[in-house]
């Protein structure tokens, strides 16, 4: 299914619930009745082909849009990466982490189990909080500045300092170090960690480590596809003109 303006909102979510949370992000409250994707963005100020873009890259793995999202002002996209951050660090870390304290064994023998696994988890988790925090602090108002700078066609002294001290190349880093530590812990419960006695919160905390890896992995893609590569070809036209 290829989601389009003419697609009714309900009808998205009954083909995969898994988008509830990305149109969380844009702030559609549930409730909209049979309104079409256009009807409703347009009652939520929001632009609808960005939203379609989005939607169908979560919705279907095989929807390449990646020419269509460069297209958009990268603020659009900075703004909804911003989101997922928060959609991250207080809806979907904080559950994981209220589920791994729910955990019991009776012999308290396994306590040390649960106390290795949630140590593992706190750690996992100030790792993705201090990732996000450098994007929101450095790199995400780095490329704005790079693109006010590029649509005003500006290189006054503030917009040669900062291109002279950095560069959107050494934001390019690569996120393998905390999808390794998500499968580490992946592993750990699958593996190794002795069956709990309310094994089904074991259940749902894989589910929610599984969904989280999935958004976390789409929310790389669009870092990579098109937010650093739009903000790069910005900043070597600028650096043409300083030289």
């Amino acid at each position: 299914m290829i989601i389009s303006k003419d697609t009714k909102l309900a009808e998205v979510i009954h083909h995969n619930y898994q988008l509830i949370p990305i149109i969380y992000r844009f702030k559609i409250k549930f409730g909209f009745g049979d309104g079409t994707v256009e009807q409703i963005c347009k009652k939520n100020n929001i632009n609808t082909e960005f939203f379609i873009e989005i939607v169908n890259l979560f919705h279907n793995e095989d929807y390449y849009s990646t020419d269509k999202l460069q297209s958009f002002p990268l603020k659009y996209t900075v703004n909804y990466l911003l989101k997922s951050h928060q959609y991250f660090n207080r809806v979907k870390l904080p559950l994981i982490e209220k589920l791994i304290h729910e955990l019991f064994w009776e012999d308290a023998s396994n306590k040390k189990n649960k106390d290795i696994l949630n140590k593992f988890f706190v750690q996992y988790r100030k790792e993705v909080i201090e990732h996000t925090t450098n994007e929101e602090k450095e790199v995400y108002p780095f490329i704005l500045e790079i693109e006010k700078c590029y649509s005003e066609n500006k290189t006054d002294d503030l917009c040669i300092s900062k291109l002279k001290h950095k560069s959107v190349k050494d934001y390019q880093e690569s996120h393998d170090e905390l999808n390794s530590a998500l499968l580490d812990l992946k592993n750990i419960i699958i593996k190794y960690l002795p069956p709990a006695d309310n094994s089904d919160i074991i259940e749902r905390i894989l589910t929610e480590i599984f969904r989280l890896e999935k958004d976390m992995a789409d929310h790389t893609r669009i870092e990579n596809t098109v937010l650093i590569p739009v903000a790069y070809k910005m900043e070597n036209e600028l650096r043409k003109k300083i030289k």
